[in-house]
Formats: structure tokens, sequence, C-alpha cells
């Protein structure tokens, strides 16, 4: 909420002058009736030309000053809005992409689409009339009340009395409604999480045909949206009806008293008479858009506590600044002679699950090593490669660099010191060129020529008359799985880093193709230090040391020749990709 607020700082001028703007329409409204009183009062019913001449110019110039004002009303208002909500859309956005994965998973893709979409509008529909609601309506309330007390005290009683029973009714019939928009509202962050999955796995769908069970799952999500948003505006529509039956029956006592105190000679003015109608008529419309607007809050509460969970998320990815008495930090750029990588009793369990990932995970990379990271799928290699990056904070447990701990130096100063090609390669919009600036802003072209050759790109570059310019649709869809994995290599080896990560991405390679990018990285990333994860032992084998994950855990280390004769499940693992004969002599004795 703090943040919402703080976007309106720019248009504190904007808020001001609509503010006295439609402070200004609304006293003219106020003071029109009172006028008319006076001009039959005193004009009509004494022939007083004088009187009727001022008068109907006094009335001239409060609609002109009625009507300017809502021009200049409207006007800043739409700016005060369009404004508001634009920086609030850019401020979302912006903490959106700066959440932590675990922060981004406690709400995940969906709600965290709707928040930034649905709820925004729903703020900015509010956003329109908060001004003149804050502003106008107790104004028109307040400013008739009294001068209906001042024409007549009875008849604004009668009026007064029916204003206590209509709170009660709107607050009764408002108060199920918070439930039920946020329940709405969770039931379309299903929704759209179903459509997401839907869209994602449309082939995986219909190749084992469970369309029929993922219309049940949409339909269910539907169908529960609905009842809930149904029901929320029936209560809403009941409203507006239930109060201005109650408004218009003191309407019709206050004329029907009117008439029998004028025949009993207790009422003689008819200007009085016309000015309560008028003032009844204004806080008749003041009532309305006041029940209209609290008729409206829970939804706008839901929206505004579901936006403001999002800006609740404190920074966790910011380095810590540097003490005078812990030394030299580890630098955020540059070469470190020890960067050494050390997983202690590290545990990882993920948002909502049950089960830990990762249980009592204990080893150490040096600087300069090269390591494999093996298992079958499921075994958790990735997870160790995203707590490594400093994306998930471990259960228990410490993850350090350098000696350090992570929480000591800082985790973005730590992940400008890796290079990563993730398991799922992500391709941006845009050119091949500039998608491997990303890697590195500052290199050249012969640099990212340079990259490509040696992650095997360059006979694309050359069968396409764009060459680097050649244009990549968003997610690589006009290139292959092989193609896309080759750009993200390249994109990850021409960057400046210590650590290089390679998260299985070379899954989608042939082995000539596989082994002649590990030849050339190697050449290239001489002396840095390499991860890379893997399920494939061919992959593995040019490694200095051999990781074995299994179900979280690492099992076993050593070299390939090593954990041949140590390891089950690594010797298994070798059997079923090479074969009983391909091991030769690395069988157990």
């Amino acid at each position: 909420m703090k943040t919402l607020l703080n976007l309106l700082k720019p248009y504190k001028k904007l808020l001001i002058i609509n503010a006295i703007t439609d402070a200004i329409g609304t006293l003219t409204l106020i003071l029109m009736p009172y006028v008319m009183s006076y001009i039959v009062d005193e004009g009509v019913a004494k022939s007083n030309q004088s009187v009727l001449w001022i008068g109907s110019g006094v009335m001239v110039l409060l609609s002109v000053l009625s009507i300017i004002g809502s021009l200049i009303a409207n006007s800043t208002n739409s700016r005060l809005t369009t404004g508001y909500t634009a920086d609030l859309f850019k401020a979302t956005f912006k903490k959106i992409n700066s959440l932590s994965y675990d922060q981004y998973s406690k709400i995940g893709p969906s709600g965290l689409l709707t928040r930034a979409t649905d709820d925004i509008w729903n703020i900015e529909g509010m956003a329109n009339t908060v001004v003149y609601t804050l502003v106008t309506i107790p104004i028109m309330l307040i400013g008739s009340a009294v001068l209906a007390f001042m024409a007549d005290v009875v008849l604004a009683l009668i009026f007064v009395a029916v204003v206590p029973i209509v709170g009660v009714v709107v607050f009764f019939l408002v108060k199920p409604e918070h439930e039920m928009w946020e329940k709405s509202d969770k039931y379309v962050d299903e929704q759209n999480k179903i459509v997401r999955e839907r869209l994602s796995g449309l082939r995986v769908v219909r190749a084992f045909n469970n369309d029929d069970k993922e219309h049940g799952r949409a339909k269910f999500a539907t169908e529960e949206m609905a009842k809930y948003m149904i029901r929320a505006n029936v209560r809403s529509g009941f409203i507006e009806p239930i109060a201005m039956l109650l408004l218009d029956i003191a309407t019709v006592v206050m004329v029907a008293v009117s008439g029998v105190r004028a025949t009993s000679g207790l009422m003689d003015n008819a200007g009085d008479i016309i000015a309560i109608v008028q003032y009844v008529a204004l806080l008749t419309g003041a009532l309305i858009n006041l029940t209209w607007t609290i008729s409206w809050l829970p939804r706008l509460k839901v929206s505004i506590d579901r936006i403001s969970e999002i800006h609740s998320f404190k920074q966790e990815d910011t380095p810590l600044e540097p003490s005078a008495d812990k030394g030299e930090e580890i630098a955020e750029t540059g070469e470190n002679d020890n960067f050494d990588l050390e997983f202690t009793g590290v545990k990882f369990t993920y948002p909502k699950s049950k089960a830990p990932t990762l249980t009592d995970v204990n080893l150490k990379i040096k600087t300069g090593e090269k390591v494999a990271i093996i298992g079958g799928t499921g075994s958790g290699k990735t997870t160790f490669v995203k707590l490594a990056l400093g994306l998930f904070e471990p259960d228990c447990g410490v993850i350090s660099v350098g000696g350090k701990a992570y929480g000591e130096v800082g985790k973005v100063a730590v992940r400008k010191r890796f290079s990563v090609a993730m398991q799922k390669p992500m391709i941006f919009e845009g050119t091949i060129k500039e998608n491997i600036k990303m890697g590195n802003p500052d290199s050249t072209d012969e640099e990212i020529l340079s990259a490509l050759k040696d992650c095997q790109m360059e006979s694309f570059i050359n069968e396409h008359e764009e060459g680097l310019n050649y244009f990549l649709v968003g997610g690589g869809q006009n290139v292959s799985g092989g193609q896309k994995q080759r750009t993200s290599m390249a994109r990850t080896v021409i960057r400046r880093a210590d650590v290089y990560v390679f998260d299985d991405s070379f899954s989608a390679l042939d082995y000539l193709t596989e082994s002649i990018i590990r030849a050339n990285t190697q050449t290239r990333l001489e002396g840095k230090t390499q991860i890379i994860v893997t399920q494939r032992v061919s992959t593995a084998l040019s490694a200095q040391r051999i990781f074995v994950m299994d179900e979280g855990r690492i099992v076993d280390e050593g070299t390939h020749e090593s954990l041949l004769k140590t390891s089950k499940i690594y010797r298994e693992i070798c059997e079923s990709q090479l074969g009983k004969q391909a091991l030769g002599g690395g069988e157990n004795e």
C-alpha cells in the first residue's frame, strides 16, 4: 500500500487542481437550489423584476462555473489516472523482474500476470472516481443537509432519518463481498495457469489423449470463478435499487408532509419546498454514488492487497556493502585467485513441496577445475545449479565461494562471476548478434563470430545472407533445438567469468557436434572453473572429477575409472548408455 501511495507524489499538483475544481463544481450545484428558492420567494411571489434579473444572472454564472470546473476536473483527472496507472504498471513490472526465484515461486507466473494486468485495471477504474468521491460526496452531503435544515427542519429530518437505514443495508450487502472477490481472483489465477499449461503441453496432452481431463480442469476453474463473481455482482446490484427505493419513499413522504403543512399554514414559502426537493435530489445522487463506491471497495481492496503483496517482497538479490573489518571482499568483476565453490550440509525444499529436493549435499569444486555432475532425471542436478547461482536460499547448510558464505559476499556479486547455459535455452526476439551480446555487451563482431564458431554455429551464419543480423523469433521458434542450444552456449562462453556452467546444454546435439564443441570450449576456457551437468556419460568423460547424484544427494565422486570400480549407480548409467562390452576392464570383480 505504501508503494501505491508513493506513486501519487509526482501528481500532487494535479490532485490539488482536481480537488479544487470538483469542489467548485459541487458548491455551484448546492447553491443553485438556494438561489432558485430566493428567486421564487422574493422575485416571482413579490413581482420584483430586479430580483428576477439578478437571480437569473447568478444562476447563469453558477452554471458557467460548474461547466468550467467540470471540464478542468475531467482533464486533470484523465491525466492523473492514466499517468498513475502507467507508473503503477512500470513499477510492478520492474518489481516482478527483481524478485528472487523463491519469491517468484510463492505467487507463480499465472498469479503475477493477473496481478500485473487485471488488478491494475481495477485500481485504474476506481482511480477515475476516487477524487470525485472523496471531495464531492462529503461536500454534497454536508452542504445539502445544512441548507435543507435552513429551509425546513421537519422535512430535512425526514430525509436524514433514512440515511442510517441505507447505511445499514449497504453494510450487510457489502460485508461478504471481499471474500467472494478474493476467491474469484484465486480461480482467475488458476484459469491462467491451466491455459499456460495447456498451450505449453498441447502435444503431450493430445498424445496421451487427455483432452477431456484438461477441459474438465478448465471447466471447474471457470465455473468456480463465475460462481463467486456472480454472487458478488448480484449483491452489488442490489445496493442501488434498495437505496433508491428507500430514498424515493423518503421523497414521497416529504412531499406529502409538505402538502399537509402548506394547507395547514405551517409552511407558506413555495421556494422552500422547491429547494428541499432539489436538495433531496442532490442528496439522493450523492448517496447513490457513495453506495456504488462502497460496493466496489471489496473488489478494490482485493486488487490492492494482491498488488501490494508483490511490492512487499524485500529485495533479496543485493550485494552486501564491504566492511573494513572483513578484509578484501570478492570482487564483482575481473579475475580472482580463489573462487572455490563449496556446499556444506545443504538441504533444499521447493515452495509447496513436501519432500526436500536436495539433502545433505557436500562438495567442493576448486578454482580452475573441470567437474561433471551426472545423474538420472529428478536427481537434483538443475536444483544444485540454481542454488549455486543464489537463485534460491537453502533450508539449511552453507554455500560459500572463495571461503566466504553467499550471505556475506552478496548473491549479485557472486552471480556476476558465473556464466550459465541453462537446461532450457532462452532465445529472445531479436538478431543472433543481439542475443549473443547479452552475454557480453562490449563484444565485437569478431568476438561474436569466434564464439559462434567454437559452438558450431558458423555454418548457420554463413548459410544466411543476413549473417549476424539473422532475426530470431521469441523462444527461437524459427531455429532447431540444437541451434538454440548452440546459440545459448555461444552467449555463455563469450562472457568473461570465473565459473562456466553447462546445465545439460548438450542434450539436443549429436555426439560428433558435442565433442567438437567440448574441444573448442576447453581451449577457450582453459584455466576457468567448468561445471558440466549432464545425463550423458560421454559428456562427463572429459571432466577431471565426476560427482554422481541420486535422489538429491551426492552419492559418489571420482574419476571415470575409479567410479566404474566403486560406484554401482555410475556403472549402471555407463552400462545403459555404452554397453557392458564398451566398459572393458572396468567390470567389478
